[in-house]
This record gives structure tokens, C-alpha cells and sequence, in this order.
């Protein structure tokens, strides 16, 4: 019962700091504040807070070197005359984070720009496309066969996505001068939902096969991602626009950050809530059912929906959005990208396919609108295991254009001792005087 208690509420916690990392971050574009030289304007920097959340990803790293550290003076000291076998530890080297950093830092910067120009609930409903780009690039780079009911659920999420743009595109917001590039903020959520899709590619592509815990994974894109975002900034800056004279001006986004408290306040809990979230979506996610998951992602949408229609109506015009004719029809594809979503992952049975247990393991190809909770849910045991894939045979084919565990025989180390490939979380301690018994 504890454990159930323990979960709802760890649940409870994800959904909340979800739904404050979106909310605060559509209010940030909807704040007022100094800007140089003189006079006041709406913050519109998107790139700038592309490194806040970078930076509140990086954060992670010192959660897990403290946990690393724990550990490791946790670790029992072995007596004298003895040896110990341990998994074998395959870390990546820091390199390797720096292409999925590379899609990052482009998918939510592109995401970034669109929020400027939609609501914060069709932005959140848009990036179900990830499931739909994601099938795509499992079937091209990952050699994956996908069954009936997976191309389903995604045509049935694709007619949601095509509701819910035509909806969004429709209702204007005369309290938004922005609103009239609804198009172009359609178009820029689903273009970095492909950045995001070859971003859980490239991280399974890449560290399968290695031990690299969910939580170093991003906070090393993090860290990886605030050197690039301070590059892309500087040339943004130099780049002639019609930001001060910049395409984006980094001078301007400092004078306006610390010229306005409500913007630093929100910002401040912008970034604990992306920090918050992704620890503990990662902490549970892999516990959790596809459809708990789904419904998680289900509620979130909703929340923030509410919200900000209660930020319109009982707050002030300048933040939220109202309800319009069109809502109806946001509505009807928010319903179908659920349904989408459900099918997809196998949660809800198409009528005339019979299930089969053949192919791709269902746990590795079941996705949610959250990159973070698909991260978490795929990745194998426990924090200390990368991505999971499909088991490997060591008579696999040697023609596969795929380097193992996809299709190529493992590496000769792992072939001689099984035991360091085999999942063992605990240590083994031999004693060498049984070994020379037994031999």
C-alpha cells in the first residue's frame, strides 16, 4: 500500500512540474518588460531561454555524480584472497552526447520560436507528431518492422494533429498580436518534433550497449547543450535583424531579464520545474504502465488548457487564451491524438487484428508526447543501464547495416564472460579457494 501511496504521489508531483514547465514558459513570451533603450515590449527571446532549460538539464549532472558517489562508498570492502566480478561498465565517452545535444538544442529552440505564436495547450497536443516521426525513423535507421496496429494509431494521431492545426490556424486572439502567424507556429512545433524524434534515435543508436544512467544522459546533453546555445548566440547577435539591430540580441535579453522580477520569477520556476520533472519522470516512468503514462501526458494537456483559459478569464486578457468557436474542434483532435496515442502503445485493441507476440519487444517502441517519459520508459533496469533494444544473438546476422546490439554479433569480451552482459546489478564475490575446488 505504501508503495502505491508512493507512487500516486510521485505521479501527482510529475504532472504538476509539467504542467508548470509549460505554463511558465508561454508566459514568459506574454510578459511585459524594459528593453533597450527605453520604453517596454513583450519578451520575445526565444533562443535566450532555450539555455534555461539547458542549464536546468545540466543541473542533473550533480545529482548524478552525488548519487554515483554514494554508491560507491556504499560498496562493501571484500576480503582478503578474493575477487569480484562485476558487470561490465561500457561508459560512453562524453562525445557521444553531443549529436542528440545538437538535435536538442534545435528541436526546443524551433519549439521555442513556435510558443511564441500558438497557445501553450496546441502546443503541447502538436508535439504528439513525435510519435509519428519517431515510427518513421524506427523503421529507416533502426531496422524496425512495425505491426498493423502501430500504423494505426498513428493515422489516427496524424487526423488529430491535422484537427488541432486547422483549429489553431482558424481562432485568432485579438490580445495576441501574434496570433496571425498561428501557420507558421504550426509548422515550427512540428518541424522540431523531428529534432526531437532523431534526437531518440541517435540516443538509442549511440548508447545501447553502454552503461549510461537516464540522468547523466541528459544532463550531459545539457552541458553539452549550453556550450552550443552560447556559440549560436553570440552569432544570433551579430546576425543583422530587427533586434536591435540583431536577428536575436543577447544584450537585450540580459537588460530585459534582470529588468523585470515577475520575468526572473517565473524563469526561476521555469527551470527548478524542468529540473523537477525530467528527475522524477526518469525515477518512474519505467515503473509505470503504457496507459498510466499516457493518461499522465492526457492530463497534462488538460491542465494547461484549463489554466490558461482561467488566466484569460479571471486574471487579464494579456496571458491565457480564450475559448472559441474552434475549441470544439481542438478538442474533438486533442481526442484524437489520445486515442492515437492509446493505440499505438497497444493499450487499446484494434477490433479484428489478433495480437502477436513476435518482433520488436512492445516495451521499446511505446511512446508518449514527453521525450522525457519515452526516455524513461525504454531505457532498461534500474538507473545504471542504458537504452533498451531488442536482444542481441550471438549467431546474429553479420550483414546487418546496423553495428550491435542491432543485428551484429556483441563484442568478443561479452561472447567469453556472459555474466558482464547479463544484467547482474550486484557484485559477485568468489572466493579462490572454491574456484580451485571446483576445478
Amino acid at each position: 500500500m505504501k508503495r502505491v501511496l508512493d507512487t500516486a504521489i510521485l505521479v501527482a508531483c510529475m504532472l504538476i512540474f509539467g504542467t508548470v514547465n509549460t505554463v511558465f514558459f508561454k508566459l514568459m513570451f506574454q510578459v511585459e518588460c524594459p528593453t533597450l533603450p527605453s520604453g517596454y515590449r513583450l519578451f520575445d527571446k526565444p533562443w535566450f531561454t532555450n539555455v534555461e532549460m539547458f542549464l536546468a538539464e545540466a543541473s542533473l549532472l550533480l545529482v548524478f555524480y552525488f548519487g554515483r558517489s554514494r554508491r560507491s562508498s556504499a560498496r562493501p570492502d571484500t576480503e582478503p584472497g578474493s575477487f569480484v566480478l562485476e558487470p561490465a561498465r561500457h561508459g560512453p565517452p562524453p562525445y557521444y552526447f553531443l549529436v542528440p545535444a545538437g538535435c536538442d538544442v534545435f528541436g526546443t529552440g524551433i519549439a521555442s520560436v513556435a510558443m511564441m505564436y500558438i497557445q501553450a495547450a496546441v502546443w503541447q497536443m502538436m508535439r504528439g507528431a513525435i510519435i509519428v516521426f519517431s515510427a518513421i525513423l524506427a523503421v529507416i535507421f533502426l531496422k524496425r518492422k512495425l505491426r498493423a496496429f502501430h500504423w494505426i494509431g498513428v493515422a489516427v494521431t496524424v487526423i488529430g494533429l491535422c484537427l488541432v492545426g486547422f483549429a489553431a490556424v482558424m481562432q485568432q486572439t485579438p490580445s495576441n498580436p501574434r496570433s496571425d502567424h498561428a501557420t507558421l507556429g504550426v509548422l515550427l512545433v512540428l518541424v522540431a518534433q523531428v529534432f526531437a524524434a532523431f534526437q531518440c534515435t541517435f540516443e538509442e543508436y549511440l548508447l545501447t550497449g553502454h552503461e549510461v544512467s537516464s540522468t547523466q544522459t541528459v544532463g550531459m546533453e545539457g552541458a553539452w547543450g549550453c556550450g552550443i546555445m552560447v556559440v549560436i548566440l553570440s552569432i544570433m547577435t551579430l546576425i543583422p535583424g530587427s533586434d536591435h539591430g540583431s536577428y536575436e540580441s543577447l544584450p537585450d535579453g540580459v537588460h530585459m531579464m534582470s529588468g523585470s522580477n515577475f520575468l526572473q520569477g517565473i524563469t526561476l520556476a521555469y527551470m527548478v520545474s524542468i529540473g523537477l520533472y525530467n528527475y522524477v519522470g526518469m525515477q518512474i516512468c519505467r515503473k509505470l504502465s503504457a496507459v498510466t503514462r499516457c493518461l499522465v501526458d492526457c492530463l497534462r494537456t488538460s491542465v494547461v488548457w484549463s489554466i490558461e483559459l482561467g488566466l484569460y478569464y479571471l486574471i487579464s486578457e494579456q496571458y491565457g487564451s480564450p475559448w472559441t468557436s474552434y475549441c470544439w474542434i481542438q478538442l474533438l483532435g486533442f481526442i484524437f491524438l489520445f486515442l492515437g496515442t492509446l493505440i499505438y502503445n497497444d493499450v487499446v485493441g484494434v477490433p479484428g487484428l489478433r495480437k502477436t507476440k513476435d518482433g520488436i519487444p512492445n516495451q521499446v517502441l511505446q511512446a508518449t508526447w514527453s521525450p522525457t517519459v519515452n526516455r524513461a520508459a525504454a531505457w532498461g533496469k534500474g538507473s545504471t543501464f542504458g537504452p533498451r533494444s531488442p536482444p542481441w544473438s550471438p549467431m546474429g546476422s553479420s550483414d546487418s547495416p546496423l553495428a550491435w546490439p542491432f543485428g551484429r554479433s556483441p563484442p568478443v569480451d561479452s561472447l567469453q564472460n556472459p555474466l558482464l552482459d547479463s544484467g547482474i546489478e550486484e557484485s559477485l564475490i568468489l572466493n579462490e579457494e572454491e574456484i580451485d575446488a571446483q576445478m
